[in-house]
């Protein structure tokens, strides 16, 4: 879209893009929009999307307010690399670290990433293209390449949990926090593959596919974690239009601030997180022009400097 679309007026509602329902993005979009209504007295609604690749384009032609989006999915719709570039979306935050895994059934013996070779697994997404970069790049960390398994292709990540749940898949990538895990492991048990390979570090610096990190969760942190096990995360951030009001990015930042801990008591894994992250290295959109002012004020947590800064005017500069 052209950047020059007019301004937002403060708007009398929001609109929060998220995951599809019983996805984590959408939880964590319901409890947002709980407290943002109950804060600014607004309605304030989660709309489920099968993905970020849905709702993006909305929100850079400013039809939606916000979005909860993956670095790697805010990365690809900003520089076009499936579609038009959508230079008109900006983010306030990084608002958590998803943790993000491999998902196979308990029974099935299989224990780490590298036991996958020759198996059945969901890679491809019909509809959440940067779940496919994804999940090649935790192969990657384990030294398999796409040939070493047999692909299975799904439309999205919970039709590929179900594939695992069923036997049509060995294993499916996922969340490890999201609600289809959580009955996966109800219905079948399940185990979360670690990534033990020696050499991953290097083997992830040198992948082409995604930004996803390593990440170590503790024992029983999760279903199907039995030990502490090396997974993965995934940054998500909250996408805005460039084009909305400074008024309400202060509103969303504010509730945010004021409200982390209540936010965190209804979506757990908020509580490992703090508002001064929501500055964080993993950008891959530039700043909103207002969040960048709060950020500077030196009243909240999060602070605005020079590494920031230089970062943001590196993604500026794409398209200027």
């Amino acid at each position: 879209m052209s950047s020059t679309l007019p301004t937002f007026a403060q708007s009398r509602q929001f609109s929060i893009g998220t995951g599809f329902v019983g996805s984590s993005m959408h939880a964590l979009g319901t409890v947002m929009a709980k407290h943002m209504q109950r804060n600014l007295r607004m309605r304030v609604t989660a709309r489920p999307y099968v993905g970020p690749s849905a709702f993006m384009p909305l929100i850079n032609a400013g039809e939606v307010t916000m979005g909860l989006s993956s670095m790697g999915e805010s990365n690809s719709s900003y520089l076009g690399l499936e579609t038009e570039p959508m230079k008109d979306i900006r983010t306030i935050g990084r608002i958590v670290a998803m943790p993000f895994a491999f998902v196979v059934r308990k029974d099935s013996g299989i224990k780490t990433i590298a036991d996958l070779k020759g198996k059945k697994v969901v890679l491809d997404f019909a509809a959440a293209g940067a779940l496919t970069e994804m999940s090649q790049t935790m192969l990657d960390g384990a030294g398999l390449r796409r040939e070493d398994v047999e692909v299975v292709t799904v439309s999205g990540v919970g039709q590929g949990i179900e594939a695992v749940v069923e036997g049509n898949a060995d294993a499916a990538p996922g969340s490890v926090s999201m609600a289809a895990v959580r009955k996966a492991n109800a219905t079948a048990g399940i185990t979360i593959l670690s990534l033990e390979k020696e050499g991953f570090e290097e083997r992830l610096s040198q992948s082409a596919y995604s930004e996803i990190r390593p990440f170590v969760v503790g024992a029983d942190s999760y279903p199907g974690v039995e030990t502490e096990t090396r997974i993965f995360a995934l940054d998500i951030y909250i996408v805005v239009p460039k084009s909305l009001s400074d008024q309400d990015v202060v509103k969303i930042l504010d509730v945010l601030h004021a409200n982390w801990d209540d936010i965190g008591k209804d979506y757990n894994n908020l509580t490992n997180f703090s508002p001064a992250d929501l500055v964080h290295e993993t950008q891959t959109v530039p700043y909103h022009k207002a969040a960048i002012e709060y950020f500077k004020s030196g009243k909240v947590l999060a602070k605005w400097d020079e590494a920031a800064e230089m970062r943001n005017q590196k993604l500026l500069e794409v398209w200027n």
